[in-house]
């Protein structure tokens, strides 16, 4: 009998690069493989499919992007977590490393190639990260989210397959959008990544309370905020007298994204990802501070496609909400078209392709001479 294929999946960090890393595990296990994952601490605390997968965690720094000393301690960092994983692919070899970007995969993927163990890296956002940038080269392959991606190394050989989502939000994808006509409730979703984002708590508030009281009467509205800021945005919306539930963590964000008619978010790959799946359209707000502004490239994707509206964080105000959403929330057609076009760029089957990618190489390695 064959054995199982080991495989391991290097990711961590952040929902961005964990939650593609759980869908590819759930289809590679599906078809007989034993996967094994890589993280640092922060991707071990995100709850998923994963929860149960064999893992080795390592304590990766993630500020080389600092001082000198940060630069430092982070490249010590690095050298000690590769010879951890050096030393646990000498106890048993992968048949394929991928690699879904971040600090916490490099270790991985730099003893993978130091031991000439295959490698994929999967990048999650429009512009390559600087991690998957250094690596390109020697990977079999690259899998891009988008097709256009940014800064990809000339050497590289690269294939589409888009971004993975979850089972749940792939399973969800083919109900329709129910756009808001007539009278009924106007659900609307305020959500800023796995720690929430001030400035949505800052301006979405007093942006709908400025609204028309027929409007406000009609909205619901689902907001994810800071722990520190939850109250003062409950407070807010209790003055303003319109529906709320506000928490600083959302583990049902498909069934959320069901529910809801319009996202006001900020722009990371996987948010994005989910969007499209989904067909829910978003005003976005990219990240100022994001690497290489690979938040600002991934929102000019939907705007591009129609999915989506972009307001920078100079340009999110208060004011400036409040005549945007006075114009999508009276024209429910503006919101119908934009989930078709969230729809159009949606790639429900990239955990499939990028499985099918992995199971590739395996057979070219069983079969080699």
């Amino acid at each position: 009998m064959t054995e199982a294929p080991y495989i391991v999946l290097a990711a961590g960090g952040t929902g961005g690069h964990m939650m593609p890393a759980e869908a590819v595990a759930d289809v590679l296990t599906n078809q007989g493989c034993e996967v094994f994952l890589i993280t640092d601490t922060r991707g071990d605390a995100i709850r998923n499919a994963m929860a149960d997968a064999n893992r080795l965690v390592l304590k990766t720094s993630s500020h080389a992007s600092g001082g000198i000393l940060s630069k430092i301690r982070a490249a010590c960092s690095i050298i000690k977590s590769t010879i951890q994983v050096r030393r646990h692919f000498g106890e048993r070899r992968p048949a394929v490393v991928v690699g879904f970007g971040g600090y916490p995969s490099m270790p991985a993927v730099i003893a993978a190639r130091l031991k000439r163990i295959p490698y994929v890296l999967h990048e999650q956002n429009a512009v390559l990260g600087r991690v998957n940038r250094f690596m390109a080269e020697d990977a079999r392959v690259v899998a891009l989210s988008l097709e256009n991606s940014q800064r990809v190394p000339k050497g590289a050989y690269t294939e589409v397959t888009g971004n993975p989502v979850r089972h749940l939000i792939s399973k969800l994808s083919n109900i329709a959008y129910a756009v808001p006509f007539g009278f009924g409730e106007i659900r609307l979703l305020v959500i800023g990544g796995s720690q929430g984002a001030r400035i949505l708590s800052d301006v979405v508030p007093p942006a709908v309370a400025a609204l028309p009281e027929e409007m406000k009467s009609r909205l619901e509205i689902t907001h994810q905020a800071r722990e520190e800021d939850v109250e003062r945005v409950v407070a807010a919306y209790t003055e303003a007298g319109v529906k709320h539930r506000v928490q600083a963590y959302f583990d049902d964000v498909g069934s959320l994204l069901l529910r809801t008619q319009l996202v006001i978010s900020r722009s990371g790959a996987s948010t994005i990802a989910e969007l499209s799946a989904m067909g829910r359209p978003a005003i976005l707000v990219p990240l100022a501070i994001a690497a290489d502004d690979h938040q600002s490239v991934n929102a000019s994707v939907i705007e591009d496609a129609g999915g989506g509206w972009v307001m920078t964080e100079r340009d999110f105000t208060p004011e400036a909400l409040t005549e945007k959403l006075n114009f999508l929330l009276a024209d429910p057609s503006a919101l119908r078209d934009a989930s078709d076009g969230m729809r159009e760029i949606a790639c429900l089957d990239a955990s499939e392709r990028l499985a099918g990618i992995v199971m590739s190489i395996v057979e070219k390695e069983r079969t080699a001479p």
